[in-house]
């Protein structure tokens, strides 16, 4: 019984010490950062969900995206990486797609007009040549 009458009476004291803390005194102010707006967010897609998905001509898989390149002189994404071939990642062989080649269809896939002869073709993609 001591102990819940000091328990409560601990309470109560601090109630009348502690301040109430005001908490909307807190809240952050939030200043957009210019170039970055609601139209032009709904116009983009996360780099890490593209990475992954395959590229299809017409009905028949050409190639996975491996990855994006990205310019951030211009702000531009000047390629998609695509991955063709192999099994598991070896044998693989990778191509830099230029992104307005590649398009997003009606069911939400990727397509392209290129076709898998063409980037057979294509020169392999060096990562070592970036910067």
């Amino acid at each position: 019984m001591k102990t819940a009458t000091l328990t409560i009476a601990c309470a109560m004291l601090l109630a009348v010490i502690v301040p109430e803390r005001s908490w909307s005194a807190d809240v952050p102010v939030s200043t957009p950062v210019a170039g970055i707006d609601d139209a032009a967010m709904a116009k983009s897609a996360r780099a890490s969900k593209l990475i992954g998905n395959k590229v299809y001509k017409g009905d028949t898989s050409i190639g996975e995206i491996e990855d994006v390149l990205i310019e951030f002189d211009n702000a531009t994404v000047p390629a998609a990486i695509l991955s063709m071939g192999g099994f598991l990642g070896v044998g693989n062989k990778l191509v830099a797609v230029p992104v307005n080649q590649i398009k997003v269809d009606t069911e939400a896939r990727f397509t392209t007009d290129l076709t898998k002869e063409q980037l057979t073709n294509a020169p392999a993609f060096d990562y070592g040549k970036l910067k």
